[in-house]
């Protein structure tokens, strides 16, 4: 796998511009990366997410995305993303399988440099809704709402699981004061069984050269957890970015992780770095990806 993505990464960062914009409202772009991961066994991971966008600069529109995380041990986590869009005076409706706003309002970065950290603590800090559907066919109907108003920007939706008979009901709301973004969102999930909700409120502050960001996060399941995620990033120099993470967790093991990542012109990036859990275990990852 790596001998052919790598020359495929190379392939795809020498492609004019152009060639990602075809044009007449019709786009596409997105992050595909491969990594390694070293922990208690050893990883490879392949993680990508492609979208493609039209819009008719008038009242239709169509949105498409795939999202997937593979492991070299046969585990696929793919989530496949289709639309119409109605963009109407009272909001932008998408109807079809959405991609769940909670996720495509998030302004808070990847916890760590690597895919595969970050998809194992999302169940903490959301989007839940992605997560459940990578396992449901990678094929989830619904639909949301979403509205902007000068500096604020919410939305609300459905999404409903067809194999294991799960219905999730989101909302978010994002206001943009300078350079800082303040958010608040909620998932409510009705399952067989024991409901559950996953609450989220925090803000995101992007400088020129540094960001900072906190999020309180409250889960409710058979019991209620409360975590606390705090980041920052630090430019080193234009192509070189330096970032912390950490995740306080109630009752529970907390972590960090510090990364870095360079970036080339050409969209091509190389990322790494370390995790720990509660001074015990050490996670370390590297990972070369191209982004478009």
């Amino acid at each position: 796998m790596t001998r052919l993505l790598v020359p495929a990464l190379l392939a795809l960062s020498s492609l004019p511009a152009a060639a990602q914009d075809a044009g007449n409202g019709l786009s596409f772009g997105g992050e595909v990366k491969l990594e390694y991961v070293d922990s208690n066994s050893s990883d490879l991971v392949l993680d990508g997410d492609l979208g493609l966008t039209w819009r008719s600069g008038g009242m239709l529109g169509f949105d498409a995305a795939l999202d997937t995380t593979y492991l070299d041990d046969g585990t696929d986590l793919t989530n496949v993303w289709a639309a119409l869009l109605l963009s109407t005076g009272a909001g932008e409706f998408a109807l079809g399988a959405p991609r769940p706003l909670v996720e495509t309002m998030s302004v808070m970065p990847r916890f760590s440099s690597s895919r595969l950290v970050d998809l194992e603590t999302g169940f903490l800090r959301g989007p839940m809704t992605s997560f459940a559907s990578a396992q449901d066919n990678g094929v989830t109907p619904g639909i949301t709402y979403r509205q902007a108003s000068g500096n604020l920007t919410f939305g609300a939706g459905y999404h409903h699981l067809d194999d294991s008979n799960v219905d999730v009901v989101e909302g978010a709301m994002n206001y943009v004061s300078g350079a800082t973004t303040f958010f608040i969102s909620g998932e409510f999930a009705t399952v067989p069984g024991t409901d559950f909700s996953l609450m989220q409120i925090g803000a995101f502050h992007d400088a020129d050269r540094f960001d900072l960001g906190a999020a309180f996060a409250q889960l409710d399941a058979s019991s209620t957890v409360h975590s606390l995620r705090l980041y920052g990033s630090y430019d080193i120099m234009s192509a070189l970015t330096l970032r912390g993470d950490a995740l306080l967790v109630q009752d529970a093991s907390d972590i960090y992780s510090l990364s870095a990542t360079y970036a080339m012109p050409s969209g091509l990036f190389v990322e790494g770095g370390g995790t720990v859990v509660n001074d015990s275990d050490e996670i370390y990852d590297i990972g070369v990806g191209f982004k478009f």
